[in-house]
């Protein structure tokens, strides 16, 4: 009998365990938001209001625990957080105006300068890949610009210009330190920022 309680507690205790390993696994591979003093928080996680005739960003970003208890950070106390298994990084970034500019190629990232956004994350490497989104007012369409910063610089390159694609004299000037790239770009042998992406990590140095 005793051998039998034994065999029992053991395959609760082992189950309990399993089952808080799988919870904790599936926390970690969902929403989470990251504030800036370091503390990381799982949950549902809201940054776009939806209600309005467009969507717009929240002030505030919200994020729901497991036992539905909802919390509001401000943007500026963020680091990072992920919504939907998309990864968004704050930075702030400032041109000469101090604004966003969407002509000007240049965006220099600085603490507490300029303005904060929370870039997507499309991809990481030795030359990384963000987006930068938005909305138009009484637009339900996003629209995004593709950023571009190599590891080590503290700006970032914007890589298109809308429906006429990459930015062709701008990303050739960037990447200098690659002539085999800079010539493909020129010569249009490559069209999409992805491809751009692919081939420095692959072959610049």
């Amino acid at each position: 009998m005793n051998q039998v309680i034994k065999i029992l507690s053991f395959i609760v205790l082992y189950g309990l365990s399993a089952m808080a390993e799988l919870s904790g696994q599936s926390a970690k591979d969902g929403d989470y938001l990251i504030l800036s003093i370091g503390d990381t928080l799982y949950g549902t996680v809201e940054h776009v209001d939806r209600r309005g005739l467009s969507p717009a960003y929240y002030k505030k970003i919200r994020v729901t625990n497991a036992n539905g208890k909802r919390r509001k950070y401000k943007r500026s106390g963020i680091e990072s957080f992920r919504v939907d298994g998309v990864r968004y990084q704050a930075f702030w970034l400032n041109q000469s105006s101090d604004k966003i500019v969407l002509l000007n190629p240049k965006y220099d990232i600085g603490p507490n300068r300029g303005e904060q956004y929370f870039l997507r994350e499309i991809s990481l490497g030795k030359l990384s890949h963000y987006q930068m989104e938005w909305w138009d007012q009484g637009d339900e369409g996003m629209n995004w610009m593709d950023l571009l910063i190599k590891e080590g610089d503290s700006y970032f390159i914007r890589a298109t210009q809308g429906i006429f694609g990459l930015k062709r004299k701008t990303l050739s000037a960037y990447f200098e330190n690659c002539p085999e790239l800079a010539e493909k770009i020129e010569q249009k042998e490559l069209k999409r920022v992805g491809e751009v992406v692919d081939l420095y990590n692959t072959i610049c140095k």
